[in-house]
Order: structure tokens, then sequence, then C-alpha cells
């Protein structure tokens, strides 16, 4: 009996807990050492650190975690005790732009943004505070939409206690369902870069990240702020009210944030956005608590898109937008979003003992989206930049125009101007005055829409039976979902030096894509049927219909019309993981399982696949499994070998997977998971005044899928699906970064990534043809070692950050972006057998010679202009008897470079008959010039 007393008895150390002064935030990955003894452990996942294995006397406690001051504590060791040192509060080591907190100071582009998706890449990682490379990643990179490693969002793991928030369709966090509140209802997170471990999920290749709202974790008070940018929006207010964790065990969390601007930088766009969180705790004792929380933030605005050089030099903006115009003086929109997506989770939690925690909860959320687009029935294009009604349309020097003269012909033999030149070079000239001189000429002209909608309440000429017929109409284009979702882990201390963390969840989602009639303009009623399938199959009266449950339908404002389909998900996934932490070593393997299965289900019978379109379709069903392990090698406290690896499997995305899933259940062929292989290797240092790290990584992918933006095929005259198949990607690079503090108060910092992300085979391409024209067809598509696109793989920063007497902050940057490629149309990249029939071999060319030269300049991808911007911010805290005040200004693009492009792509159409790579020429996004963040904030 007295031996089974004897372990308990016979332990003799210290043990407390780590926790961020500012933010009471566990900190996770300390090292902990007592000095005189060597004895060296970490902390855990909640900030838990104990050593039991000490011997009794005098001895420093020292403790070092990345990116605070260290603490030295003097500590007397009595034996058979293990003394608790209990909440040890770690301040941030000195000053960084990253580090302060939020409410003050906002220096976080993403933040600034918040462009409903467009910062979607680097939303997921933000808070990883104690890595200098990571910091700069989200702070300073973020203009250029950057992406760590070059992955899609989609492999970045996004949770909400504990809740895994990627959804189900496109595999993607929300970032912008956070309705603006990162500095206020999310302000609480644990960030996992990369494939590092953590305590509530498996995560992913490109990392994971837990934004948690328990109530009783926030800081008591009020805190508001009011901010004004000329970004997307103008201005913003923000009020939160935390009550702490009251006498009798309930805690409350209420945020509200108000966004708005009469317009946006862009012109013709505008932003209205109110957002909420709520979140109600009820510790019942300390084993026992309830949290239950809901947020939302329905939004609308206006967006703008992608145009030609061409438009934007003949606008003389890189801010044109094609996507609005005037209605009776006033400026409207084509393309408004509406967004709102309500979510509620409730998490029980429950310590059954020390070191023990499970988090048991259910989760609810819908997403509402809907964008207004403008669609017509056999009528001139309205969309002011379509390119025949640009001016090298009309261009008879232009080898790609239409009215393009040869040389030869431009002249009669008495040296005057050829008639058809003349008339050709007039039309060119007038475009280009009214695009350069006539402002509304560029922009949409609804005043002509709405005369032509109101003239056919009177006649139809085409077809008197279509009288009162919308020639032009606004149409929503939905995409909503809801999902259900179950979810539970335990996080559990095996000993000092081993941690057990596992999960299971459960989600169910439902899907519904489909359009509704937004405004007739104008007009009396829409009918319900394809334009390009009437216009090709005039006899065929099947066909044409969108619906042959209702054929010929008259719709109207409201109504649900051309495609209305569901996609059903059901998605299980478990996890284990193990964790060991020793003096010199770190250890964590774990695996992850998970079920998918989807299927979609139509609510329309489509005339161009009416036996394959309506009801429920095929059911897909896939077991995935992956691997990751990973090693840090303590040389000392200071520096660190760090090493990770997973091997795994995924399953496509609902989203990728169907070809032409407005008109049919038709999946890709060979449906299959998708394969990866991922490692990095780092090595880390961390002293008083120099810190960094330097990593390489590489990321194989195997048999992936993706749906590729449609496009307009010239040659059939109908709207074209494309969706490539057995794609395989590589990601492989080097990012550094490093901090050096010249004196305690100016830091030094600087960061980079050099990166290769490509394209390593040729996949398949599916041709889908909307009008029904001709079965799908497949082709292959050649991209091997073609870029992948969507963030530059060069990216570098240097800094300075001054924490200046009597509370004022100073910070400047200065980053180059490089290597920053096009979106590829794979139509341009498939074998063209006539190609030889337009070549014509120059001088001294053989043909095999001239079509490697026609075949290069069709497939090329041009690269983005290098970028440098310079950012600047300054700020000052006020601190008085009644609370805290903030003010900050931070300046992006200090220089006012207007020529940065952030973004584009090729057009999917292509010229077919001259093959002329100018025809349809690529199409640009850019980053607006000077953006300025002022904010005032008070908290007490």
């Amino acid at each position: 009996m007295l031996a089974f007393f004897l372990p308990a008895i016979a332990q003799t150390g210290v043990k407390g807990t780590l926790v961020n002064a500012r933010t009471g935030k566990a900190i996770a990955g300390a090292n902990v050492l007592l000095r005189d003894q060597g004895i060296f452990v970490m902390s855990g996942a909640d900030g838990l650190f104990t050593i039991s294995n000490a011997g009794p006397g005098s001895d420093v406690l020292e403790i070092m975690a990345d990116g605070f001051a260290d603490q030295y504590i003097d500590v007397d060791i009595a034996s058979g005790i293990i003394k608790d040192l209990g909440t040890i509060r770690m301040e941030i080591s000195g000053f960084d732009a990253s580090n302060l907190n939020t409410d003050d100071f906002v220096f976080d582009e993403a933040q600034i943004l918040e462009d409903e998706g467009a910062q979607q890449s680097v939303g997921t990682i933000q808070g990883a505070v104690d890595d200098v490379y990571y910091q700069n990643a989200n702070y300073n990179f973020s203009i250029m939409r950057f992406r760590i490693r070059g992955y899609d969002p989609s492999w970045n793991a996004g949770y909400i206690n504990g809740f895994y928030f990627n959804d189900a369709m496109r595999g993607r966090f929300n970032f912008s369902g956070l309705g603006g509140m990162t500095s206020s209802a999310f302000r609480n997170k644990t960030v996992d870069p990369g494939l590092s471990a953590a305590s509530y999920g498996f995560g992913s290749v490109g990392g994971a990240s837990n934004f948690t709202t328990y109530a009783s974790e926030y800081a008591p008070g009020f805190r508001g702020n009011v901010s004004y940018t000329n970004s997307n929006y103008m201005l913003r207010a923000m009020l939160q009210y935390n009550s702490g964790l009251l006498k009798n065990g309930w805690a409350v969390s209420a945020s509200i944030i108000g966004r708005y601007a009469p317009e946006g930088v862009i012109e013709g766009t505008f932003y209205n956005s109110i957002g909420y969180a709520l979140s109600v705790q009820k510790i019942f004792n300390d084993k026992h608590s309830l949290n239950l929380s809901t947020w939302g933030a329905p939004t609308q605005r206006a967006s703008n898109g992608a145009a030609t050089q061409e438009a934007y030099d003949l606008a003389g903006s890189n801010l044109y937008n094609p996507s609005w115009g005037y209605l009776d003086g006033k400026k409207k929109s084509a393309r408004v979003v509406n967004t709102y997506s309500p979510s509620a989770l409730l998490n029980w939690i429950w310590k059954p003992r020390m070191g023990t925690t499970i988090n048991t909860g259910i989760g609810m959320q819908m997403s509402r989206y809907a964008s207004s687009a403008l669609n017509w029935y056999q009528a001139a294009d309205p969309r002011p930049d379509y390119y025949r009604y640009l001016p090298s349309y009309w261009d008879p020097n232009n080898a790609s125009s239409n009215y393009y003269v040869d040389p030869a012909d431009r002249f009669l033999a008495d040296g005057s101007m050829a008639p058809v030149y003349q008339q050709y070079l007039d039309n060119f000239n007038y475009y280009t005055d009214l695009w350069q001189n006539d402002k509304a000429f560029r922009q949409i002209n609804w005043n002509n829409i709405y005369q032509t909608n109101l003239l056919n309440r009177d006649s139809f000429d085409r077809d008197p039976s279509l009288v009162g017929h919308s020639t032009y109409i606004l149409e929503n284009r939905h995409s909503n979902f809801t999902s259900w979702m179950f979810n539970s882990y335990i996080d559990h201390r095996l000993s000092d030096v081993m941690t057990l963390q596992g999960g299971i969840s459960f989600n169910y989602t439902d899907a519904r894509y489909y359009k509704t009639i937004n405004n007739l303009l104008g007009g009396e009623y829409w009918r319900d049927v394809d334009n390009f399938s009437e216009r090709d199959f005039p006899g065929n009266t099947e066909i044409l219909q969108n619906d042959l449950n209702h054929p010929n339908r008259k719709v109207k404002e409201g109504d649900v019309f051309g495609y209305d389909y569901h996609i059903y998900s059901y998605i299980a996934n478990a996890w284990l993981q193990n964790q060991i932490n020793t003096a010199h070593w770190n250890v964590n393997y774990g695996i992850d399982i998970s079920y998918t299965s989807f299927f979609r289900h139509g609510e329309m019978r489509n005339g161009r696949a009416p036996e394959n379109s309506y009801g429920a379709g095929r059911r897909h069903n896939f077991d995935n499994a992956a691997i990751k392990a990973g090693a840090t090698y303590k040389l000392n406290g200071r520096n660190y070998f760090v090493i990770n690896g997973a091997f795994g499997t995924r399953a496509p995305l609902p989203d990728n997977s169907y070809i032409s899933p407005r008109t049919k259940d038709t999946s890709m062929t060979g449906l299959s998971s998708e394969r990866y292989i991922s490692g990095d290797l780092s090595y880390v240092w961390n002293y008083a005044r120099f810190r960094g790290s330097v990593t390489g990584f590489y990321t194989h992918v195997w048999d992936a899928t993706k749906r590729c933006p449609g496009f307009y095929d010239y040659q059939l005259n109908t709207f074209m699906n494309y969706s490539m198949s057995g794609i395989e990607t590589e990601y492989k690079g080097i990012e550094l970064g490093m901090a050096y503090k010249i004196i305690p108060s100016l830091t030094l910092s600087a960061a980079g990534t050099f990166s290769r992300y490509q394209y390593k085979n040729d996949p398949l391409g599916i041709r889908s043809y909307e009008n029904g024209a001709m079965e799908d067809v497949t082709r292959r598509v050649y991209l091997k070692n073609y870029y992948v696109s969507g963030s530059p793989q060069q990216a570098y920063t240097i800094g300075l950050d001054w924490a200046a007497p009597k509370q004022w902050f100073i910070g400047l940057n200065a980053n180059w972006f490089g290597d920053n490629y096009i979106d590829l149309a794979p139509s341009r990249h498939e074998a063209m057998p006539e190609l030889y029939t337009v070549v014509v071999p120059a001088a001294g060319q053989t043909m095999e010679q001239a079509l490697e030269e026609k075949i290069s300049e069709i497939t090329h991808q041009d690269k983005l202009k290098n970028a440098f911007v310079l950012n600047f911010s300054i700020g000052k805290l006020i601190y008085t008897k009644f609370g805290a005040l903030n003010f900050n200004v931070s300046v992006n693009n200090l220089l006012n470079n207007r020529n940065i492009q952030t973004g584009g792509y090729q057009e999917g159409k292509f010229d077919y008959t001259n093959y002329s790579v100018n025809k349809f020429p690529n199409k640009y996004y850019y980053a607006q010039g000077i953006r300025v963040f002022v904010n005032f904030g008070i908290r007490f």
C-alpha cells in the first residue's frame, strides 16, 4: 500500500501556466529551463508546463518563447513538492507592428481590405506573431494577394472553437464571413503554420488556425474604434463589450461593427455592411462549462471586373471599372453582391482531470450569396468593354483586327488613301475618340437598355408572340449552403513529456445553386429558354428548354429560372496525434482518416440533358487517409532544427468535380482523390537581440481536378464549360525571416521567399457545350513546366520598427515582388491540328520551325510586372485613469504606384480562324495607388 503512494510523494519540481500578458492566451511551445540543474521542458498547447524530476534547492527558472521577452524567476524547490507558480504572464519582446494589440493598432492589410474573398489567400494564417516570416507574409505581402507557399486557399485549414470551418463545396475558409471583426470578436486565435502539430485538429499542408470565441477569455470592459480608409469601404465603426467572468459563473461578449462607402476607391462601387457577434458562457464548476456563440455580417457591395490593358489605357486609369453606367445621371452597377452567413456554435468543455480537456459541440452555418449580372436575349452585348466596341477591333493596321488591311492595299496608285482603308481608319479614330473623351460611352448604357425593353411592351419585331419580353435583364446568381456540424476532440496530457490529441467530426451540407430575376429593366417578363439553343436548333422545341417540366415558362422578378440544383455532401472525419516534448527533442506524429460522399440533385429537367439533369444523380464516395510527423531538435535554448513531413489523400471538392453542373449530372471521368506529399526543414534561432528562421519546403500534388472559368466559343456560338482532371503540381522554395534589435526600442526586420510553383504534367481537359450542339470532348492540355498562378513566387521585405518615447510607434517597410504569372487558359494549350493551314514560314524558315514559333506565341504565359511597395505607419497610445486611447495612421503604397498588377488571366475564347493571340488579349487586375487607414480607439 505504501509503495502505491511513493511515486506521488517522490515528485519534486515546479509547474505553471504561461500566457500572453496582453491577450491572456496560452503560450505553447515555450522553452522552460531549470538553469543550474539543466532540466528542460516545453509548455503544452494549454500553456502548462511541469518539471517533476528536479532536485531540492534554489535555482533559476528561465522561460524563452518566440516573440516574447525572456523571463528569469528565482525558485526554491522543496523535496517531495511540485511548486505551483500559477499564471506567468509573458510580455511581447520590443515593438513589432504585428504584435500590437489589434484593438489599438490595425496594420493588417487584410483587415483594411475585407474584400469578401480577395484576401482569402492570407486570411486563415493571420495571427502567426511568433514567426518573422509569417508576420511579414500577413502584414506586408497581402497587397499582392500573396499565398503562403503558393497553395490554393483550400490547403489552409480554418477552425472556429475547434470546428473545421472550410466549406464543403469549395474547401475554403470564408474569411469575409467574420465580418471584419478580427480585432474584436475573433481576436483570440491560435496559429499553427505549415505542417506543425495543432491541438484542435489535424490541420492541412498550408497550416491551420483556430479562432476561439469563449466569452470568459475576453478581457472585461468596453472597447471601440472609428476608422477611415480610402479603400473598398470608407468608414468603419466598431463597439465591443466583455463582461469577463462574473461571480455567478456567467460571461458575455458582444460586438457590433459597421462599414460603409457611398463609393469606393474604384468608381462605380459601393459598400454597406453591418456585423454582429455574441458569445455567452456559463462555467458551472472547474470541470464543466457551456459556450454559445453566434455571428453574422449582412453585406451589400458593388464589385468590379478585370479589363484588357487597351481598355485601361483608353480610360486613362488602371482602376477602370466596366461594370457600371449612368441611369438618369446616377451611377448604377450591374455587379452587386449580397452576402450573409449567420453561424452558431454550442461548445461543451469538460475537464475531467488536470491536463485533460474534452471539447464537444454542435454547429450550424448558413451561407447566402447572390451576385447580379446582365443577361440578354438575341441582342447586342451591353458590356462596354466587349471586344467589338474597342478601337482595336476596327484598326486596319492591326493584324488581329477583323478590318485589317494589308499594307499593299492601303494606298492607290496615285498615292491617295484607298477608300476602304480610309473608312476603317475613320471607324478606328471614331471609337478611340469616344473611349478617351466620352466617359458615358465606356460605361454601361442603362438608358438605352430601359428604352429597348419599354419598346418591347408595344411590339417585338422578331416574334409578335413575345410582346413585353425583356431584351435585357439583371439576374441574380445564387450560391447558398447550409451546414450542420458535430465535433468533439480531446487534449490529454499523458505525462510531463507526452500529450495525446484526437477527435471526430461530422459535416452535412446542402448547397443550392440557382438564378433569379433581379430586375426586368422595364420589360414585363422573361422566357425561361436557352438563347443559344433556340438560335442554333430552331426546329427543336425541347432542346432550348431550361426546364422541360415547365416549358416556355414566363418568369418575373424574384422567380427562379435558368438552372436550379443542389449538391448534398456528407463528411465524417477522425484524427489522432501524439506529441512528445523532452529536454532536447520535440516529436509529433498523427493520422487522419475521412469518408466523403456527395451527389447532385437537379430541380429542373434540362432540354440539353433530359435524362441526366433532374432528380438525384450518381453518388460519389471517397475514403481518405493522411499521416504526418515532425521533430524539433533543440541544440540548446536558442537554436533549433525542425523537420516536418506529410503524405495523404483528400477527396475532390464538389465544386471541381462536375463538368457542367448547371445543365447535367456529369462528373469528371475517373474522378478520384487527390494525393500529396509535403515536407519542410527549418533552422530557427532565438537570441535576446536576434531571432529568425530559414525554411526549405517541398510539396507535390497528383490527380487534382479544377473547374475553369467558362467562356463563349465563337466557333460554335455557345457558352463553353471547361474542366481539367489528373492535374499534377509542384511547390518548392525557401523562406527566410529575421529580426535584429539595433537598440531595445529599434528593430530591423527582413523576410523573403524564393519559390517555384509549376504544373508537372499534361492533364486532361474536358469541353462541355452548353447549347448541346456536341457531346463533351476530352483533350490533352499541355501544361507541363508552366507556372501556377495566383501569387508572386518571389517576395521580399525589409523594415524598421521604432518604439519611440512617450508611447509613439513608427514603422517603415519596403517590399518587392516578382515572378507573378497570369492564369493560363487550358483551351490555348490543346493540340491545334489545323494550325499548319494558317502558318506561313518566314524566309529561311522551315514549316516545322514556323509552327514551333507560332505555338510558342499562342501558349506563352505572360509574367506580371514586378512591383515595389513602400508602407509607413505611425501610432500613439495614451493611458488615462479612465482607460486607454489610441490613434494610428497606416499608409500602404506610400509612393502611390498605380501600375501594380495583382493578377490576370488569359481569355478562354480564342481565334481559331487566324490563330491570332491578340484578338482576345489578357485581362488584368490592378492595385489602387496610395491607401490610407486612420484609426481612433478607446478601451475602458
